[in-house]
């Protein structure tokens, strides 16, 4: 039942929505300049409210442990990713992908903390800070990995250009600034303000609707251009999800999390990144090819997470926990 409540949420309906659209040829079309305000907004809403909750439940045990849990598979997932596309693919590309399914999908994420939050099921605001922290970590170290492979070439950027760029990335940094921004006039008892009304209630539950229906028509249209995409990339862009799933679901109820909490760090672990990673590695790695990398996490990973995995996830979690 839990598994049709989520399949029927209206942001995946939309989403599926926008991707037949796309299937179908339609002229749906939302304005860049639209999209580009819809992920400001929901990375700035997202922020404000995990900073809200973390002054309100600072980061105990479980969120030390969730947060060692994710640099852990940062390191471990563009590791083993490397080692297996790196004769196939070249060092390049594979580092690419490793960067790219070692970080994670902030809309991924969102789609299931509003779900959560439509279930009144709670969870941590030490969550956010996961999100926040696995954003970055593994891209960098596939970097240096890529690096290393070819020789430290001229053409690569220094180290330190490479952690400036992560860092000052503007829908990251908008991310850690409302969480910084949401904590501090919590602290303040300022936290009910018309900025608060700005980023929740119904008009964040519109906008990521609005969003997801965009995304729908991206990924539709990815995926009529797949006829020739090489066969290996398709399989593990679907498995390499779900064993990345499985391992936070067992460390889940290793630690025994929370639903709620074991979930979000399920998707952050089974997620690809489509927005960050991508827009880093443009420029730390301009050899990688974003039609391997980009397709196999916003064309495939990404709706079977939002279609099928968080229902999938949730299920199952109601059984183990």
């Amino acid at each position: 039942m839990d598994a049709l409540i989520t399949i029927f949420n209206p942001g995946i309906l939309f989403f599926i929505l926008g991707f037949g659209a796309a299937m179908v040829r339609s002229n749906l079309c939302i304005p860049e300049s639209v999209v580009k305000f819809l992920t400001l907004y929901l990375m700035l809403s997202i922020g404000f409210k995990g900073g809200v909750s973390l002054f309100h439940s600072p980061l105990p045990g479980d969120g030390y442990v969730v947060i060692a849990i994710i640099l852990a598979m940062s390191a471990f997932v563009p590791v083993y990713t490397f080692l297996l596309f790196r004769r196939s693919l070249g060092p390049v590309d594979a580092a690419a992908i490793g960067a790219t399914y070692g970080s994670n999908s902030t809309l991924t994420y969102i789609t299931a903390a509003g779900f959560l939050t439509s279930m009144n099921v709670s969870f941590g605001g030490y969550m956010t800070v996961a999100l926040v922290v696995m954003e970055t970590p593994a891209i960098l170290f596939a970097i240096v990995m890529a690096q290393m492979a070819v020789g430290g070439g001229q053409q690569n950027r220094s180290t330190h250009a490479i952690i400036r760029g992560a860092f000052t990335d503007g829908t990251l940094l908008l991310l850690v600034g409302s969480m910084g921004v949401g904590f501090v006039l919590t602290a303040l008892d300022s936290e009910d303000t018309p900025l608060a009304s700005f980023i929740s209630g119904d008009m964040f539950t519109g906008m990521l609707i609005f969003f997801l229906l965009y995304m729908g028509t991206v990924v539709g249209q990815k995926v009529r251009t797949m006829e020739k995409f090489p066969l290996p990339l398709v399989v593990f862009a679907l498995v390499a999800p779900m064993f990345h799933a499985g391992i936070a679901i067992g460390l889940s109820v290793l630690f025994g999390f929370s639903r709620g909490d074991a979930l979000l760090l399920t998707v952050l672990c089974a997620s690809a990144s489509y927005i960050v990673a991508p827009a880093i590695l443009r420029d730390a790695l301009p050899e990688a090819n974003p039609a391997r990398f980009l397709t196999m996490s916003l064309a495939i990973t990404f709706p079977l997470n939002i279609v099928f995995g968080i229902p999938l996830f949730w299920w199952l979690l109601g059984i183990v926990l």
